[in-house]
């Protein structure tokens, strides 16, 4: 039996939540946003969606104290690989950023729509994200009705055949599918575990099973050190693989993985793109939390640190095929749409100045896996 700690869209250990008081979301038939107007304001500068302020106010959304949020321009796909398929260059990550803060399961499958319908159409979890599966159970909420509009990932956490086979019959159940997109082995951590899923016995023979029954379409692991994805394009020749890749760049998957990998045509899902939202405060349920996570209060403008959308346009001027990042409100939502709808990559100075300004995180320790 494998260790259940494995944990959340960071992948990894367990990471405490952004939001730690369990809310429920509140929404309305339109796309209104229930945000004051210095709230929108702030979300705007912080989202760096320069369009939103140019948004009018109407007569109702001003009474209500509210503003209405146009529609964003389309996401970007990018291909999956060499796969022929292809993805939205950011995904939803239904991780601990996910499945810890909101307490309802409708409220949450609600939120996964809601994504869907705003063109965020790759939807990524675990079989162990939460207790009892709470993270692929919600999912299995949306996809009653989004199914085919989405490209779903899960990740299996048992090492041996057996195992796995049931984590994936299991999640198909949870998750009301008969199929699944991805199924990555989850969180390998050395080279010994990616020995061991490739043993006669091991797990990645019920990924190739299932893929030869067309219940699965592409496998993959993900690993949080360079070493271990390195051995695991080697034994494994993946479809794909996932990696905590950031501006901060500790670990640093640039130099050797990143260029090894799409010049096999493997496609690149990054994580921890926010350091699991320890990067910047913008991604906390509402503004007024913001100060209550990261560097002391005031930090991010006496360090000049990274916006949110500095840090997902980072790593999308990489060649990387999409960015999973956790989503636990509407306010997140809006910023990871925004960023991914007005994108443009950047170039190397930009890049570079990206990295300097935070590297404050390199050593801070609270993103960094610990095992």
């Amino acid at each position: 039996m494998t260790d259940k700690s494995r944990d959340g869209i960071g992948d990894g250990d367990p990471q405490p939540s952004l939001a730690p008081d369990r809310v429920s979301l509140r929404r309305d038939q339109t796309d209104r946003v229930d945000l004051t107007r210095r709230d929108f304001f702030t979300h705007a500068v912080a989202a760096g969606g320069g369009g939103l302020l140019a948004s009018a106010f109407s007569s109702s959304a001003e009474a209500a104290g509210a503003v209405v949020i146009p529609a964003a321009p389309p996401i970007p796909k990018r291909p999956f690989g060499n796969t022929g398929a292809a993805i939205t260059i950011v995904g939803f990550g239904a991780g601990s950023r996910f499945y810890n803060p909101i307490s309802d399961d409708e409220d949450a499958a609600e939120l996964i729509r809601r994504a869907i319908d705003r063109g965020i159409e790759f939807v990524e979890t675990g079989a162990n994200y939460g207790p009892d599966g709470i993270a692929e159970k919600r999912i299995g909420l949306a996809m009653r009705t989004h199914r085919s509009r989405v490209f779903l990932e899960t990740k299996v956490d048992e090492r041996d055949y057996d195992g796995a086979m049931r984590e994936i019959e299991r999640s198909m159940q949870r998750m009301n599918t008969d199929y699944l997109d991805l199924v990555l082995h989850h969180f390998l951590r050395n080279v010994a575990e990616v020995e061991e899923v490739t043993g006669s016995n091991g797990a990645e023979r019920a990924l190739r099973k299932m893929i030869d029954e067309k219940v699965i379409r592409f496998r993959g692991f993900s690993t949080h050190t360079p070493d271990t994805a390195l051995a695991g394009m080697e034994r494994l020749d993946p479809q794909a693989i996932q990696l905590p890749i950031n501006a901060v760049r500790v670990p640093d998957f640039e130099p050797t993985v990143i260029p090894l990998a799409a010049e096999r045509g493997i496609a690149i899902i990054a994580m921890k793109t926010c350091g699991n939202g320890y990067f910047f405060p913008a991604n906390a349920t509402t503004p007024d939390r913001i100060e209550q996570y990261g560097p002391p209060a005031g930090a991010w403008d006496r360090w000049d640190l990274p916006t949110w959308t500095d840090y997902i346009h980072y790593v999308l001027s990489l060649p990387v095929t999409a960015a999973a990042i956790g989503v636990d409100s509407y306010f997140t939502l809006d910023g990871i749409v925004a960023a991914a709808s007005t994108f443009a990559p950047l170039a190397q100075e930009q890049r570079t100045s990206i990295t300097e300004r935070a590297q404050v995180f390199a050593t801070t320790g609270y993103w960094i896996p610990r095992g």
